[in-house]
């Protein structure tokens, strides 16, 4: 790989993957401040947002450790890969634990947050099986720009670093990660399109409105409600995952020689990867903090009003209704009558 092109990924990279831990730093400290770690859907997205930090700082760490070229791979190059290998199927499989939760909520009704520490043991422990078999097999260390499974084996000789292809690297990237992830993502992306199709259907037939004849259906429909923005993260992953999966194809099928554009264009989704729910988290929170607001000024009580008679004189007078925050002033308008 050319040195000024390296340098370039890693710049694009390393840039990014900064931008991604500030924002997921950010929207932790935030919903922690404001204790929204108590409720059962933003622990969710808290999971979420916390392995996106990790594999962004993994990210992060795999561009500048990667070693000079003809260098074999260092200790901090393979540790590094070993994170982002992790933590990567950590978002992936808590994905798939975050799709079904909301799949069986939204169409078969079954409330399954007592399973939380099922989500994140799963979500924790499968992963380390698909990250510690390059360890195994020594195929960590530098590939493409960065420390991940090497597509090139070095070998050392008289001559100096000898490259060569790797072959069980290459199938390692597929069977480890770009395989399997692809299949989990599209399914989980089929399973929210069918969600939403259903959850209109529903609401077609019920007036637009989902029907509450008690309170048991009253609290599924709430919590639904605080649920549902979550179904984003499925589709985004999903969409940031195929730029990367071709630029991988392409640069199997062409004996690792990537290409300039779709290679900025994998490095900018893989480090976008990290960043999405950070960003998303964010702006839910600001949604509902506005929402909060506005409520809360609605409340407020005014004294001054406006009175007009049938006669229509105007009369200034004290209420203590309630109105619009944005409203200084009340006006009364009698009976037409």
């Amino acid at each position: 790989m050319d040195r000024g092109f390296r340098d370039r990924i890693q710049l694009i990279g390393g840039t990014l993957a900064a931008i991604s831990i500030v924002l997921c730093a950010s929207s932790i400290i935030c919903l922690v401040l404001l204790r929204l770690y108590t409720k059962f859907s933003y622990r969710l997205a808290l999971y979420q947002v916390s392995s996106s930090l990790l594999f962004g700082a993994a990210v992060f760490g795999a561009f500048y450790s990667f070693p000079n070229s003809g260098s074999p791979p260092s200790t901090y190059c393979m540790v590094f890969a070993f994170v982002a290998q992790y933590t990567v199927w950590v978002q992936i499989v808590f994905t798939a634990c975050l799709t079904s939760h909301l799949f069986c909520l939204s169409v078969f009704y079954k409330n399954l947050a007592k399973c939380e520490p099922t989500y994140v043991l799963f979500s924790l422990l499968v992963p380390l099986v698909l990250a510690i078999v390059p360890f195994i097999t020594k195929n960590y260390g530098p590939s493409d720009g960065w420390c991940w499974i090497q597509s090139l084996n070095y070998i050392n000789s008289t001559n100096g670093t000898i490259l060569e292809p790797n072959f069980n690297g290459k199938v390692e990237q597929m069977v480890l990660l770009y395989g399997p992830a692809f299949a989990i993502l599209l399914a989980c992306s089929g399973g929210v399109i069918v969600m939403g199709i259903i959850l209109a259907c529903r609401a077609f037939k019920n007036g637009a409105a989902l029907a509450v004849t008690n309170s048991g259906q009253q609290h599924h429909q709430q919590l639904l409600k605080q649920l549902l923005p979550l179904i984003i993260y499925p589709i985004i992953f999903f969409l940031y995952f195929l730029t990367p999966f071709a630029n991988r194809l392409y640069i199997i099928s062409k004996d690792n020689v990537p290409p300039n554009s779709l290679t900025y264009a994998a490095v900018f989704f893989i480090t976008s990867w990290s960043m999405g729910p950070g960003v998303g988290l964010l702006v839910h929170m600001a949604i509902i903090f506005y929402i909060t607001r506005r409520r809360r000024g609605c409340g407020r009580k005014v004294k001054n009003y406006v009175s007009i008679d049938e006669e229509g004189i105007a009369t200034r007078g004290t209420s203590q209704r309630t109105v619009s925050v944005t409203s200084a002033t009340h006006y009364v308008i009698p009976d037409e009558t």
